[in-house]
């Protein structure tokens, strides 16, 4: 971890040599950091949108089974599998990525985090725009941060079965966002003020794929295919 923590302290410093401010070379290696996932992160997006664009065109067949079959989930999870290889895509597709990103970014968030406590006596007395310490918190950073936060939540394609599905996961949002909130407080303004650029660099990677990207979409002859035969096989049971 040590080697980590380093490897950013030196980008920290390399960077603030750069633009002789502390302010700037932290948004700057919030960018820098982003860059390192970004490949991952466009791919982990691209995935995510396909799928919530494919699960909203096959919603209501997807509530079709779970009322003819709500007796039998162990029969409504093999019919809702045989779906999803008719019309040729995996709804976890996307967890693999999700968990490697995962991997990725925590330790990355932790060494940036140490990194910036090692530096602390120097931006004691650094200020930034509004900010008069870099090493003391600032309201309305955290405020910005944490808005940031609810905005990368919001923006983060999700697939839902029903409406249940999608109140559920907004719950949990809120409790993150609201867990974040607690135990960021207090942090540095340093450490808010890089992780703030690192989630504006997602946001606006998020939105360029939306708005770049063209999804395939749902081969509605199989969907109607599959629903014709579930209504044979309902006919004849």
């Amino acid at each position: 971890m040590d080697l980590i923590v380093n490897f950013f302290k030196d980008i920290l410093k390399y960077l603030n040599g750069y633009t002789n401010d502390y302010g700037w070379a932290l948004i700057l290696l919030g960018v820098v950091t982003k860059l390192i996932i970004f490949p991952l992160y466009v791919k982990q997006i691209k995935i995510m949108h396909e799928l919530q664009v494919k699960m909203k065109s096959i919603q209501p067949y997807l509530l079709s089974l779970q009322k003819k079959y709500k007796e039998d989930p162990k029969l409504l999870f093999e019919k809702q599998m045989q779906l999803y290889k008719t019309l040729g895509f995996n709804p976890l597709q996307g967890c693999f990525t999700s968990m490697l990103l995962s991997f990725i970014q925590i330790p990355i968030l932790f060494a940036v985090f140490f990194a910036v406590k090692d530096e602390i006596s120097i931006l004691q007395n650094t200020s930034f725009l509004w900010i008069k310490s870099l090493a003391k918190p600032d309201l309305l950073l955290f405020v910005l941060y944490i808005f940031s936060m609810y905005v990368s939540f919001k923006i983060t394609p999700s697939t839902y079965n029903t409406p249940e599905e999608k109140s559920t996961s907004e719950t949990i949002q809120l409790i993150m966002l609201g867990l974040f909130a607690i135990i960021f407080y207090g942090f540095p303004s340093a450490f808010i003020l890089y992780w703030f650029s690192f989630n504006i660099i997602g946001i606006i990677a998020s939105w360029l794929v939306y708005k770049l990207i063209k999804v395939e979409e749902i081969d509605k002859e199989k969907l109607k295919e599959f629903e014709r035969e579930e209504d044979i096989k309902l006919q004849q049971g």
